[in-house]
């Protein structure tokens, strides 16, 4: 049995100490077409913080984000983690006939266009929660999430910063191409392993046309690693990855220098070909 004096202390360290009870809590949203998007939520303990959206990629799930997530609240950032429809928890749509399941195998590209609108629900409930900064909101995307990314970023300029893990120029129909050049001058970084031939090759293509946008400065968005990682496997199998990426979270939401060092970079001396 706890004394009084232990009690009294959990209860006083509870009380300025909100993560200690509870440090994730699962978010229910609903977007604008009435999909159910589950998420999970690493509040931060700094008034006013910057967050950070994570998105996974096809097939996948919010679990992939969970350790580094943890990593961006301890050092002072919030995380966002959310299942895309059809994948995860995030099964079920609301209609008019009551709630369908959403099954991944019978999506068209257009039901994966319509991920935009899960995003976009993620993004409107951290901009709601009073302790988030609402001008430092990044995203970060994995594969067919970067993507997602990507296009998100296009289309609203209010995002802070955007980093693409493994980028592709067509993932089943959801083009990167077509919407980097969109992006307003907020920083980009795409992270790649050099032996992952397809996003290898569209990561070169797309820091091109950001140079071609105007963006200066485009080969320290690129950096590649060694092997054939993808997308949120990167921040498993390569060393000082998660570091890496911290880091440069930490750059463009605290204005902080990187002090780790970047995984191998290589800058291509040629340019690219397009991946068919």
């Amino acid at each position: 049995m706890l004394g009084r004096t232990t009690l009294s202390f959990f209860i006083l360290l509870a009380s300025v100490c909100p993560a200690f009870a509870q440090t994730t809590r699962v978010v229910r949203l609903t977007t604008t077409d009435d999909v159910g998007i589950i998420g999970t939520y690493y509040p931060s303990t700094r008034d006013n913080a910057p967050a950070v959206l994570l998105l996974h990629g096809l097939n996948r799930d919010r679990s992939d984000w969970n350790e580094f997530a943890l990593l961006l609240q301890k050092n002072g950032i919030a995380a966002l983690a959310i299942d895309f429809r059809g994948h995860g928890e995030s099964t079920r749509k609301l209609t008019t006939a009551g709630p369908v399941e959403l099954k991944l195998q019978d999506f068209t590209q257009h039901d994966l266009q319509k991920m935009l609108l899960d995003v976009e629900a993620a993004v409107d409930w951290l901009q709601e929660q009073s302790e988030i900064d609402k001008k430092r909101i990044a995203i970060i995307g994995a594969s067919l999430g970067a993507n997602i990314a990507v296009r998100y970023a296009a289309l609203n300029p209010d995002v802070a910063a955007v980093a693409l893990l493994s980028p592709g120029l067509n993932y089943r129909g959801i083009r990167a191409d077509d919407a980097i050049g969109q992006i307003p001058k907020m920083p980009v970084a795409i992270f790649v392993s050099h032996e992952d031939a397809y996003a290898f090759e569209s990561s070169k293509r797309l820091t091109e046309i950001r140079r071609e946008s105007g963006v200066t400065n485009t080969n320290k968005e690129l950096m590649v690693c060694t092997g054939s990682l993808h997308g949120a496997a990167l921040l498993q199998g390569v060393k000082n990855f998660p570091q890496t990426l911290l880091d440069w979270c930490r750059g463009v939401l605290f204005g902080e220098k990187t002090t780790t060092p970047a995984p191998p970079i290589e800058t291509p001396a040629t340019a690219p070909t397009t991946p068919k």
